[in-house]
């Protein structure tokens, strides 16, 4: 499970988050400033969330602390409506940001997208299937022969991947795809899913991504 790193003054805000992206298979540390943070396993964390306005040692601080000694993912939440602080903190290391106040279900689809790009994977192939994802290679393998994919129908199996045996939406796609949401009349998301299902189609002669009406699309692995 990966270890995210929270840190934010607000005790409601930490609570909320908390609680949400544990019930989404993430193992949350919270804190309740940066000092409380830096003083912290930092090596444990594959992903830290780290609001500016913190009190005492400020979210800017921090990220340039924590820069100087590891690489991990940093997303920074900002109440502000200025971009210099954005702007700032993408010059000193931070890898993503989101202005407040925002959707829980974005922040997820962001920590996902950090923790894929970073390579931080925790979840094994399962050995039940011949369909398995080699991260390092990024190859995605049926009975150990490689499937030709473009990057984006790469992207688009991984976040399949991760979101199983549930589904993933066309927003977290979307963010995976191409950092943004897709519209209700952008068909860029269902493309590159529909190129996906047809070369794990041909490659294992099994509909290895379904559509769930009204949800998105979910893996379906061959038995």
């Amino acid at each position: 499970m990966h270890a995210i790193y929270l840190v934010d003054d607000d005790p409601d805000i930490r609570e909320l988050l908390s609680t949400y992206l544990s019930g989404n298979q993430l193992d949350v540390t919270a804190f309740g400033d940066a000092e409380a943070l830096l003083a912290s396993d930092l090596a444990s964390a594959h992903c830290i969330i780290l609001d500016i306005g913190l009190p005492g040692m400020d979210g800017l601080q921090a990220c340039r602390a924590i820069r100087a000694t590891h690489d991990t993912p940093i997303l920074m939440l900002t109440a502000a409506s200025d971009d210099v602080d954005r702007i700032l903190g993408l010059e000193i290391g931070a890898d993503d940001y989101m202005g407040k106040p925002f959707n829980p279900r974005e922040l997820l689809a962001r920590i996902r997208a950090l923790l894929r790009r970073s390579g931080s994977s925790t979840s094994p192939p399962p050995a039940s299937t011949g369909l398995t994802l080699a991260s390092a290679a990024r190859e995605v393998r049926f009975n150990g022969q490689p499937i030709a994919l473009t990057g984006s129908e790469y992207t688009a199996f991984v976040t399949l991947w991760e979101h199983r045996p549930g589904v993933a939406d066309r927003d977290t796609l979307g963010l995976a795809l191409h950092n943004r949401k897709p519209g209700p009349f952008d068909r860029t998301v269902d493309t590159t899913v529909s190129r996906l299902r047809a070369k794990l189609s041909e490659a294992t002669g099994h509909n290895c991504v379904r559509t769930v009406r009204g949800q998105g699309y979910a893996l379906a692995l061959p038995e």
